[in-house]
């Protein structure tokens, strides 16, 4: 009995990948709007993480000049309106500010002692142990102060639509669940019909890094981590195994399995022999002839040699769909007329032995 097995990729796409000049219009007290436009491109998703923590500095106008203006603000929802909470900010009449925001927020308020920690070119998470939090960052944004519409505040007429400093978030941690179904459950038509029936009695995985660090540096359009294939540095302490099935009967359509413990995963490297899942299945088998069989197949398999995924990477939700056929595997995944029992009869040709025998009468 083989397995088939089927990955599929659902990627939670980054949203925002330049930074933005935009204009505060008329409005005096600093608000921001977050995350739930729609793009050209792709739609956002509404932000739902609570208290955001927001950092940022002023331009004067001639350049020249650079000053810390928020550091480390709690930004939250007021009335409808996202506004720091602690202390009430206006906008300067001249130059611009930049504005680096992350979630959830974290430390002390007008201080810059949480982790992450966040300078004007560079976002840094230390020795974060992932849990149910889910950690975001948001693109760096310049905006204007001046009063006066500029080409990317009107444009054709048209108004830009912000109404606040805009901050788009991007998940910096990866999710990962997993869907098991039969291929099929019956073959034939009756009275010549062979019927299966699949249980899942355990399904495991461990092996996934639980602790790393992430450094993010703003190239002038986008945060780029120090690890290029967007996932973590320093990954440490892995998962013990975790139960995703228990006695669990397949269908022919897909059934979510239990989620991991924590929502949220480490973006890592899939290496051989570290992250791996356990399988172990009861096939029933009623034959056509109105036999039964009972098969107990087991299997253990990383999940880097399963397909050409190489790396959980950072802002990814990848979903494995596990197919599993109830008999041999060779061809045909989805029918099982690959491995039909046939035969191959042969007669052994007459070995002729030629000896004198005399027979006495």
């Amino acid at each position: 009995m083989k397995k088939y097995i089927i990955i599929a990729l659902a990627a939670l796409a980054a949203s925002v990948a330049c930074s933005k000049v935009e204009t505060a219009g008329l409005q005096k007290e600093v608000t921001f709007e977050v995350a739930n436009r729609a793009l050209a491109t792709k739609a956002n998703v509404k932000y739902d993480n609570g208290n955001f923590g927001t950092y940022s500095w002023f331009t004067a106008a001639s350049g020249s000049d650079h000053a810390d203006f928020m550091t480390n603000e709690t930004v939250g929802l007021v009335g409808s309106v996202w506004k720091t909470t602690v202390n009430t900010f206006y906008w300067p009449k001249t130059g611009n500010i930049d504005f680096i925001s992350y979630s959830p927020f974290n430390g002390t308020n007008a201080t810059a002692d949480s982790n992450p920690e966040v300078h004007q070119t560079t976002i840094t998470y230390t020795a974060i142990t992932v849990d149910d939090v889910d950690y975001m960052y948001a693109d760096k944004v310049t905006v204007l102060t001046s009063q006066g519409a500029t080409k990317d505040d009107v444009k054709d007429g048209v108004d830009s639509g912000y109404k606040g400093v805009p901050t788009v978030f991007h998940h910096a941690l990866a999710k990962v669940s997993f869907q098991i179904k039969a291929n099929f459950l019956e073959w034939g038509t009756a009275p010549n019909k062979t019927t299966w029936k699949l249980t899942v009695e355990d399904l495991k995985i461990g092996g996934l890094y639980t602790k790393g660090d992430l450094h993010l540096t703003w190239n002038g359009t986008e945060w780029a981590p120090q690890d290029a294939n967007m996932i973590w540095e320093n990954p440490s302490e892995k998962t013990s195994d975790q139960d995703l099935a228990d006695n669990l009967i397949l269908t022919t359509d897909y059934q979510n399995l239990a989620a991991l413990s924590n929502p949220f995963v480490l973006p890592q490297a899939l290496e051989a022999g570290i992250q791996k899942v356990t399988l172990k299945v009861k096939i029933e088998t009623t034959l056509a002839n109105g036999n039964n069989i009972v098969e107990n197949y087991e299997n253990t398999f990383d999940l880097a040699a399963i397909s050409d995924l190489d790396y959980l990477q950072m802002n990814k939700n990848i979903v494995y769909k596990i197919q599993i056929k109830p008999t041999a595997n060779v061809s045909t995944p989805d029918s099982p007329e690959d491995v039909t029992i046939t035969y191959d009869p042969a007669v052994e040709d007459w070995d002729t032995v030629t000896s004198d025998i005399n027979i006495q009468l």
